[in-house]
């Protein structure tokens, strides 16, 4: 059997299965409240990984658990790509490809990345093969590592649920061209497929709470900015169906009704089981358990990013024992020098030189002066930590995000594209949200002005409300809304 185990911000949940061929069978799900303020958007919090560790033995205990287990997280920090490339069967010649075609601007933030990827598929006929590559800070895998360590539990792989989701869910897509939003608590994966393949997805966190209109209205505003998206795209195939998952069926069906008013092209769906996962019993609770569930079907070819960890590690021992082995040399020819200078050096100059000292250190002087040095270095000190503090708070009022002149540039560029009047109505730092008036005599002007904000990285989400008529000037006119990312306002500094 194999042990799944995805953390969010609220639970731990661990399904034990195994996978066989394409297919995956379930044997139990466990869930259990992850420990409070310990983990955010998979980013372990101050303590958080003492806590979790206990609560990890205490499952493992009640549970009577055994076996390795491979970890799903989504999390900014754990980046993960699809990329084509040529049919290469070494492993180790792929990952050396792979390193060099990899985009080193999507982790520069990262001091210490580990790259890892797995194979999707292969196209003999084109002579290429698709894989998903990963990408992560080394401390953040690290923690994982001693959290499960201190655990006594072994980790076989660390990976990314959203892409394992992705290509779990895909056979209930078929042949159409939809969309799946998986909700984890307050966070929502949009995922969308062109005629059964995967073609984008996005995350973005939801602000309301569910079963209310305003949620429904939110979730609306998120199929509306995909299919914003996929119409600037030019897709071959217009959207026909949405599937909700993370959702009970009471929320699934207060959605349908909502959106068979406000978007009545589009069938709504639940989460559809797929035809490969079979349940020894808890078929309902698919939905709740995407993730970990996806992550029984791990990945057999390729190189994870745990395994970067390790040859890193031997790559560092192999140079530290090249290193040993050279000391011992480079210290005896040195120690020889050296002695050899020194002496020499010694019987010429030293009785004169501590004579001159002597004679400097006793004067009236010099002795103020060390003293006002002393009293100077303790000064220094002192206005160092102020200083350190001030950079400090600076540091965290920086990472708020924050208007630019740039960012204002790409939206009036963005808008004189397509003759588009853009007004800026306010910003709210708190949320970074701008509020935006744009007019054109043409509505089909403003929708492609909106559709390129949407393809914008700065903007996590782009919302939109219904369009008036100024009888003043003879325009169309729309209010947009635009909530700036947070990364986006750290590049701007």
């Amino acid at each position: 059997m194999s042990i799944s185990v995805f953390f969010s911000n609220r639970n731990i949940q661990i399904v034990v299965g195994k996978s066989k061929g394409k297919s995956i069978y379930i044997d139990r799900l466990i869930e259990a409240p992850m420990p409070e303020n310990a983990i955010l958007n998979g980013v372990i919090i101050n303590e958080g990984g003492e806590a979790i560790t206990r609560k990890l033995k205490e499952i493992w205990e009640v549970n009577k658990l055994k076996g390795n287990v491979d970890l799903i997280i989504n999390s900014p920090q754990f980046i993960s790509n699809r990329i084509s490339m040529p049919v290469i069967s070494k492993t180790g010649k792929a990952t050396e490809y792979i390193e060099k075609q990899t985009n080193s601007d999507e982790f520069g933030r990262f001091e210490s990345p580990l790259k890892g990827w797995y194979l999707l598929s292969v196209d003999k006929k084109a002579g290429t093969q698709q894989v998903v590559t990963e990408v992560a800070e080394r401390k953040f895998i690290e923690n994982y590592i001693k959290i499960f360590a201190d655990a006594g539990i072994t980790l076989e792989s660390v990976h990314d649920g959203v892409s394992l989701a992705i290509e779990m869910l895909s056979t209930c897509i078929k042949d159409s061209t939809a969309i799946y939003l998986i909700r984890d608590a307050q966070m929502l994966v949009t995922i969308l497929y062109e005629n059964g393949k995967y073609y984008y997805n996005s995350t973005k966190r939801l602000f309301q709470e569910s079963g209310t209109p305003e949620f429904a209205a939110e979730i609306r505003g998120s199929i509306s900015g995909i299919r914003q998206f996929a119409s600037s795209k030019h897709l071959s195939s217009a959207i026909t169906d949405v599937y909700f998952g993370g959702m009970t069926p009471d929320e699934v069906g207060t959605l349908q009704s909502y959106l068979a008013e406000s978007e009545p092209d589009i069938t709504v769906h639940g989460t559809v089981a797929p035809s490969h996962i079979h349940f020894k019993k808890w078929s309902d609770r698919l939905t709740s358990f995407i993730y970990p569930i996806s992550g029984l079907m791990v990945p057999q070819t390729g190189f994870s990013v745990l395994k970067a960890v390790k040859q890193n590690d031997k790559s560092f021992a192999k140079k530290v024992e090249i290193a040993k082995k050279s000391v011992p040399v480079l210290i005896l020819v040195g120690v020889l020098v050296v002695i050899t200078a020194f002496m020499t050096a010694v019987k010429i100059s030293t009785s004169h030189r501590l004579r001159q000292i002597e004679e400097y250190n006793q004067r009236i002087d010099v002795m103020q002066s060390s003293m006002e040095y002393d009293a100077q270095v303790l000064l220094a000190e002192s206005l160092g930590e102020q200083q350190g503090g001030n950079n400090l708070l600076r540091e965290y009022i920086d990472s708020y995000p924050v208007p630019d002149s740039s960012i204002n540039k790409q939206i009036q560029s963005a808008a004189d594209k397509y003759n588009v009047k853009v007004e800026f109505n306010s910003y709210d730092s708190g949320s970074g949200i701008f509020s935006i008036t744009a007019s054109s005599p043409v509505v089909e002007n403003i929708n492609r002005f909106i559709a390129d904000l949407m393809d914008m990285d700065i903007f996590e989400d782009v919302d939109y409300t219904g369009y008036s008529w100024n009888d003043s000037d003879e325009t169309w006119s729309i209010k947009v809304i635009c909530s700036l990312s947070g990364q986006t306002a750290k590049e701007e500094k």
